[in-house]
């Protein structure tokens, strides 16, 4: 996959200091309404625990964050606060002689000179650590209630499938069932750009290739070496032909997919993909609502 130029990632967060080795970058939200300059819009590839480990801790929606596929230790320079979200792992956080079990997804106090280091992944593929500073007189944290994705992600399939629309070259499948009866496996070959699949099912397209057209995200190509499905950092055109694309609520989904995973497939109308849309939209709302008093 050929590189393209994509919205530029913040350069560190305040509070927080990478002070190990390991795949960790600082992202932000896409940024969209750039694709006729050539620009994808980038930003973290879930999206959905981004926006929720700032809604947790009572920062904006673009708030920066650590995306970590494998986390490095890190030095907490300020008082403040902290949540992991997305993938989950084994994490401690170190205070001195004390350690302390750092629990996904609840909100925890971060003291100046804290160590965070993390163990074994028991899903996902990308973390999210959020922080904020913390604010004069406030007492303790915004919320501490651990939340996790299960009481938020109800518009998810229950059954783990990514569900797809029809792409603009779909007509010209010879076998569009055959991409539903069968699982597929992501590979090696996976960046921020998209994802190659292999699988048993033989995909046949009356046309190879064609003029490039515009993509977007989760587009699925058909490429002579199988399915692509490009993601947020993809270029802003293709010349494969796009027979499938994963409905906008299930893209964040995408990005919690590593190497060698299997991967099933729904096909949905573009009715269901709206109101799967609203029901995602819903869950932020929720999240959003400031907790019960006493």
């Amino acid at each position: 996959m050929s590189e393209a130029p994509a919205a530029a990632s913040p350069a560190a967060i305040d509070g927080v200091r990478i002070a190990g080795s390991g795949m960790a970058e600082p992202v932000s939200l896409p940024r969209y309404g750039r694709q006729d300059l050539g620009y994808s819009p980038g930003g973290a590839m879930d999206c959905f625990s981004l926006r929720r480990g700032n809604l947790m801790l009572g920062n904006p929606p673009d708030a920066p964050a650590l995306e970590m596929i494998a986390p490095p230790e890190i030095e907490i320079t300020a008082a403040g606060f902290l949540v992991l979200t997305g993938a989950r792992r084994a994490a401690r956080l170190l205070r001195q002689a004390q350690s302390f079990t750092l629990e996904h997804s609840r909100v925890q106090d971060a003291r100046p000179g804290d160590r965070i280091v993390f163990g074994g992944k028991q899903y996902g593929f990308r973390t999210y650590l959020c922080f904020r500073a913390r604010r004069e007189t406030e007492p303790g944290p915004p919320n501490g209630e651990a939340i996790p994705f299960s009481r938020l992600g109800g518009w998810a399939d229950p059954r783990g499938r990514i569900r797809v629309l029809p792409g603009p070259e779909h007509a010209l499948l010879e076998n569009p069932r055959s991409f539903f009866d069968s699982p597929w496996r992501t590979t090696a070959h996976m960046d921020k750009m998209g994802m190659r699949l292999e699988g048993e099912a033989r995909l046949a397209c009356t046309i190879v290739n064609m003029v490039s057209e515009a993509v977007a995200d989760g587009t699925v190509q058909l490429t002579p070496g199988g399915p692509i499905i490009l993601l947020r950092h993809r270029q802003t055109i293709g010349g494969y032909p796009r027979v499938f694309n994963v409905i906008s609520a299930d893209i964040d989904l995408l990005g919690q997919y590593g190497p060698n995973q299997v991967i099933r497939f729904l096909e949905v109308n573009r009715e269901t993909a709206c109101a799967i849309a609203r029901e995602k939209e819903s869950a932020w709302r929720h999240l959003a609502q400031p907790p019960a008093g006493p």
